[in-house]
């Protein structure tokens, strides 16, 4: 696994993250891809879909954030065919929202706040076919299994943000998700 990315506007997103939630250590164990931040970039110029894991996380993006974009937020997870499908499948609700968001057309950021097994899904998935036009950003927090799928994430190929360890959970991720987007407008408007 590389070095953390850091550039000036992960750099700005790491001070904000820090000043929102308090936490110094929170911002040492964020993990930025190499081509995250300009994958999100091209996401919010070209339309396409933020898919939150929760409800939760997607209510709380600062939806001021995206301008002109034709970007858009979805939440599967409680959508009645996914529910229908999951018990059909005896599967969770979190392996059947992210088939359906990877289903959606154009560029995606998979945002987990809560949902490991939306993560294993997504690692599953990306073993059997491309996934170019993905990002993922993950924060569930826990323990061991939690721990261990978010650095297989960090191993894989798929363009990712990622808080390391322990930490996480649905505040930090909107925390982290509105920062980015805050430092992608900015990125936008001086482009």
């Amino acid at each position: 696994m590389g070095v953390p990315y850091v550039n000036p506007g992960t750099a700005n997103i790491l001070r904000e993250i820090t000043e929102e939630t308090r936490d110094p250590a929170l911002a040492q164990s964020i993990y930025f891809g190499p081509t995250a931040l300009t994958h999100i970039k091209r996401l919010m110029e070209m339309g396409g879909a933020i898919i939150a894991d929760t409800t939760l996380v997607a209510n709380d993006i600062d939806m001021s954030l995206f301008g002109n974009s034709a970007a858009k937020v979805v939440c599967f997870i409680d959508d009645p065919q996914v529910v229908a499908l999951a018990e059909q499948k005896h599967i969770t609700r979190a392996e059947v929202a992210v088939d359906y968001g990877l289903s959606l057309p154009g560029m995606k950021l998979m945002v987990v706040g809560s949902a490991p097994a939306a993560i294993n899904r997504m690692i599953q998935r990306r073993q059997r076919e491309p996934m170019s036009d993905v990002c993922v950003l993950a924060a569930p927090t826990g323990f061991a299994s939690v721990i261990q799928l978010k650095e297989r994430l960090m191993d894989s190929d798929l363009s990712s943000i990622v808080v390391r360890g322990k930490k996480g959970g649905i505040p930090v991720t909107v925390a982290m998700l509105n920062a980015i987007l805050r430092e992608v407008s900015r990125e936008m408007k001086q482009s």
